[in-house]
Formats: structure tokens, sequence, C-alpha cells
């Protein structure tokens, strides 16, 4: 079973959050840890949204490849994404604010933890917490270790 997730960047100048699905490995351990590995440089988020939903998230943004071809996208630890791999077409969606991102989620995505780049960190929350908290992510990992 996939642990959904949903990436997402604030725009600075306010115009809203950009976000995009993650089908596969979504939690922390996994996702949380590449994103906040291999994903610190804005221009290397913004690439990733870009490309749009994505089936399996990894360290490289990578090139277009067959999407069954599993080996070559695990040898070159890269993302896997429906529109580029699949040719099904899946642009990035705009939320207003961070409670519409968290609606998004749930409801569009039926995911498990949001990720959302913003002042250049990362923060997670976690779908199902009462509190509509968004925390670091790099604070998060330490904790969940």
């Amino acid at each position: 079973m996939a642990t959904r997730a949903t990436i997402a960047k604030m725009e600075k100048d306010g115009s809203g959050i950009k976000a995009i699905y993650l089908h596969s490995d979504g939690y922390l351990e996994h996702a949380g840890r590449i994103l906040d590995e291999h994903y610190r440089d804005e221009s290397k988020v913004d690439e990733l949204l870009a490309h749009g939903d994505v089936s399996m998230l990894n360290e490289n943004i990578g090139v277009k490849l067959d999407f069954m071809d599993y080996k070559s996208f695990h040898e070159n630890k890269q993302c896997r994404f429906y529109g580029r791999d699949r040719d099904e077409h899946r642009d990035f969606d705009m939320c207003y604010d961070e409670l519409d991102l968290i609606r998004f989620a749930k409801n569009s995505c039926n995911a498990e933890y949001v990720y959302l780049y913003a002042y250049g960190y990362w923060y997670v929350y976690t779908v199902g917490d009462s509190s509509y908290k968004f925390v670091e992510l790099e604070e998060e990992l330490y904790v969940s270790k």
C-alpha cells in the first residue's frame, strides 16, 4: 500500500502555493529525508514541481525513462513522474494558503503527509493533526530517529 503525500512550495510573491501529489513512500524516513537532503535549493524544488505529480520521489530529477523500467529509475536514483515518464499530463495545483493546501492534500491526494517549502526551509504537516500546524522538517526528522 502506498503512503501518499503532497509536496508544495509557497510562492515568494504571495500568489499562492504550488502543490503536487506523491504516490509512493511519502513517509518522513523516505520522502522527508530525500527532500531535506537533496531538495534544499529553491531552483531544484521549482524543477520538481514543474514536472507535476510524481509516482516515486528520489534524489535526482532525472530524464525520461519508460515508466515500467524500475531498474533504471533505481540505478539512476531518479524520480518517476506521471507526465514525463508515462505521458499523463498532471500539472501542479495552486492552493491559496496553508489551510487550502491541507484540504487539497486530504481531499484530492488522500495524503498522509504534506511537505511545504517556504522561506528557504522545508516544513511538514501530518494529516489528521488537529493543530493544523506545520513543523520544521529537520526538527521532525531528528525527533523521529
